[in-house]
């Protein structure tokens, strides 16, 4: 009852933006499908298929460090729109090629449409919230996704066994579907035209973002480090968690299963109600106090032969999800002005992907060596350490804005 009362407390646009993003994400059948698709449908060798899907995640870099531009230039509906628009397109098309250079090329595209959807619904989210109920504002948003990936993977995996191709032609269904929500309900909110300072007051009013920000090249700077670690770590669980139960413990491959729906059914049920109870928290508490217990989480991981302490070990790095990400977004909205809050959500999207690319090859390098540790022993002691680093740099007016 707490989460549908957050979200019948967002304004229009904001519940508009969830029920887009949530159509949007159950959309998402083709790509966790795609590299086996490429290998039985297109008869490609198994490397030809990871270079075609590691396309797609730099297709996804690429867009995510130039999307500041982009929406500066065309407003974040407008980027919205497109990017709904040109995925559908490019999945229709995509079934229909058998050119190995010609897919290469459309993923690039396709990742880059793809992921040009969530910086631009970080903007969305910052325009039509203030300070004060941003942190919420994000939770609900990240809401709207986990529920989606939650139903998109699975429905996908029963329409992937019956017809490979119908899996993109429904994914591209749901983006159009989508789209035309967007049409109809996500219009851009009226503006009023001013000048001088009384623009800047007026564009700055209904989101509380100033025009300049102290220190905000530093403080950026280390909140982006302090990322990416989580998004190393949090990339574990999609990319790795599967190979590494099956291959190297004894526990029975269901586990895998309920790892995923212990975590999708704790950040549906919990992340809202979570962070309305923390909202009058600092980013700095929140995030020593997600890095601690995320820490901890992943630590326990190191411990997988034990079902028992796996389950617990899942339980706390899904709550150290629920306050981690929605925190950091919000921190970052808060040390951005309103001339590069764009630019730095995308920043901030692009170590998302960095996370994603790099951590299975990171992961199975740690696993081939048996004198090294566990890539969730490492995992874990790294969140902890930036736990730490957090709690001394929040002193620190130049590295951290105390407000915020």
């Amino acid at each position: 009852m707490s989460t549908y009362r957050a979200l019948r407390g967002l304004n229009q646009r904001l519940q508009s933006l969830f029920l887009i993003t949530l159509v949007f994400r159950m959309g998402t059948m083709a790509f966790p499908f795609y590299a086996a698709y490429l290998i039985h449908q297109h008869a490609v060798s198994a490397s030809t298929a990871g270079l075609l899907v590691g396309a797609y995640g730099v297709g996804a870099l690429f867009v995510d460090l130039i999307i500041g531009s982009v929406i500066k230039r065309f407003s974040a509906n407008a980027v919205i729109l497109g990017s709904l628009l040109m995925n559908a397109l490019l999945l229709l098309i995509i079934p229909a090629l058998d050119s190995t250079p010609a897919l290469f090329v459309l993923s690039l595209l396709w990742g880059g449409c793809y992921e040009a959807f969530t910086p631009a619904t970080f903007s969305e989210t910052v325009r039509h919230s203030n300070p004060e109920t941003r942190k919420v504002a994000f939770s609900c948003n990240r809401l709207a996704i986990n529920i989606g990936m939650a139903i998109g993977p699975l429905l996908g995996s029963l329409i992937f066994l019956s017809s490979a191709n119908a899996v993109f032609y429904i994914n591209a269904v749901l983006s159009l579907l989508s789209f035309v929500a967007c049409l109809r309900f996500g219009g851009q909110a009226p503006q009023v035209v001013a000048e001088g300072a009384q623009a800047a007051e007026a564009r700055s009013a209904g989101n509380g973002l100033p025009d300049k920000v102290p220190f905000e090249r530093s403080r950026l700077l280390v909140i982006l480090l302090a990322a990416l670690p989580v998004h190393i770590a949090y990339a574990l669980p999609p990319t790795f968690l599967s190979a590494y139960i099956i291959n190297y413990t004894d526990l029975p491959a269901y586990f895998v299963g309920i790892i995923f729906f212990i975590n999708a059914l704790l950040v549906i049920l919990f992340e809202v109600p979570i962070n309305q109870r923390m909202s009058h928290l600092s980013s700095s508490y929140s995030l020593v106090a997600g890095f601690l217990i995320a820490g901890v989480g992943f630590f326990l991981m190191g411990f997988s032969h034990i079902g028992a302490i796996l389950l617990l070990a899942t339980v706390l790095w899904s709550l150290g999800e629920m306050i981690v990400f929605p925190s950091i977004t919000h921190y970052v909205s808060s040390i951005s002005s309103q001339h590069t809050v764009d630019r730095n959500l995308g920043y901030y999207s692009a170590g998302v992907n960095i996370g994603v690319m790099i951590t299975p090859s990171l992961a199975f390098m740690l696993v081939a060596q048996p004198s090294l540790l566990s890539p969730w022993l490492m995992a874990g002691a790294v969140l902890l350490v930036f736990a730490l680093a957090v709690a001394l740099m929040k002193g620190s007016t130049t590295l951290w804005n105390k407000e915020a």
